[in-house]
C-alpha cells in the first residue's frame, strides 16, 4: 500500500505523484475485485481509494458526478428517461440524476460489480450514497458486461460509465465490442458518456476510447471539467452517440460551490 510516513502517494508517471496526508485511517479492506481504501483528510474529508487511484473526496465529488450527469443528460431529447449506469458504486451518479435531473429521468437501473464499494459508501460517504436506497433505482450487484450482454434491444436513453480505470476487470469497458453492445441497449437517440480519464497522464488510453466509439457511433465528444483528486486536476468525459447536441463545456465557476469547501 502506498502510504509513506502517514501520507498516501498515487502515482502518476515515474517523475510524478498525487499525494494526501493520512489524517486518519478509516478503512482498509481487499474486496473481491480490489483493494479498498479510505482516510480521512483535514483538508478533502473522507477519502475514498480504490487499487491505489483516487476516487473521490468530500471536497471534490460533487465536481465529478455533476459533470458526468449533466454532459449526459443535456444531450438528450427525451423527458422520462430510462437511464443505465455503470459502476458508481459510490452512488454520487444516481443521486444527482434523481435529484437535479429529477424533472427528466424516470428510472435508473445502476450495475456495479463489488459491493464492498457499495458499503463503505454507505458508511464513508452518506451524502454522496444518499440515494441508494431510492425507489426509482433499480440497483444489480453484478457484472455490467453480463448485465448487457441479457439487456433488451433499446432498453435506456442514456447509459453513463461511471468505471474506475480501464485496467483488470474494467479493461474490456473501452473496446469496440463493449461500445456495440451499448449502442444496441441504447434507443435509436439514445446517448452514451463515459469518464474517458486524464489527457495528461492518461492520453493512450482516452484516444484508444474515442478511436474506439468513432467505429459505432456517428457523433463523439470530449468534455474536460476539474477533479481536484484526479491526476491533472482536469478531467475528461467523452459522450457518443447519433447527435451530441450540446458540445459546451461547464463553465468553471458551476463547480466553485459553497458545499465544497471543508471547514476545519
Amino acid at each position: 500500500m502506498p502510504i509513506k510516513n502517514n501520507w498516501f502517494y498515487e502515482s502518476l508517471s515515474e517523475s510524478a505523484s498525487l499525494t494526501l496526508k493520512v489524517d486518519e485511517l478509516l478503512y482498509h479492506q481487499k474486496s473481491e475485485y480490489q483493494d479498498v481504501l479510505v482516510f480521512k483528510n483535514n483538508d478533502y474529508g473522507n477519502v475514498l481509494v480504490l487499487d491505489d487511484c483516487f476516487m473521490l473526496s468530500d471536497k471534490d465529488e460533487h465536481m465529478y458526478h455533476k459533470a458526468i450527469t449533466h454532459y449526459g443528460v443535456s444531450n438528450c431529447a427525451a423527458h422520462n428517461l430510462s437511464v443505465l449506469v455503470v459502476g458508481a458504486g459510490d452512488g454520487g451518479v444516481v443521486r444527482d440524476l434523481l435529484t437535479t435531473h429529477k424533472d427528466k429521468v424516470e428510472k435508473v437501473t445502476m450495475v456495479e460489480i463489488d459491493q464492498a464499494v457499495i458499503d463503505v459508501a454507505k458508511k464513508f460517504f452518506p451524502k454522496v450514497s444518499s440515494h441508494l436506497n431510492d425507489p426509482r433505482l433499480d440497483l444489480k450487484v453484478e457484472d455490467a458486461l453480463k448485465y448487457i450482454d441479457n439487456a433488451l434491444d433499446e432498453s435506456f436513453d442514456l447509459v453513463i460509465c461511471d468505471s474506475t480505470d480501464p485496467v483488470g476487470f474494467a479493461a474490456g469497458l473501452i473496446e469496440e465490442g463493449f461500445y456495440k453492445k451499448i449502442k444496441r441497449v441504447l434507443k435509436d437517440d439514445g446517448i452514451f458518456v463515459a469518464q474517458s480519464g486524464s489527457k495528461f497522464f492518461m492520453n493512450d488510453e482516452l484516444e484508444a476510447a474515442r478511436t474506439n466509439l468513432k467505429k459505432v457511433f456517428a457523433d463523439v465528444h470530449t468534455y474536460y471539467s476539474p477533479m481536484l483528486v484526479y491526476p491533472g486536476v482536469i478531467w475528461s468525459y467523452t459522450a457518443a452517440g447519433v447527435k451530441i447536441k450540446n458540445k459546451e463545456n461547464l463553465d468553471i465557476s458551476e463547480f466553485l460551490e459553497e458545499k465544497s469547501i471543508i471547514h476545519a
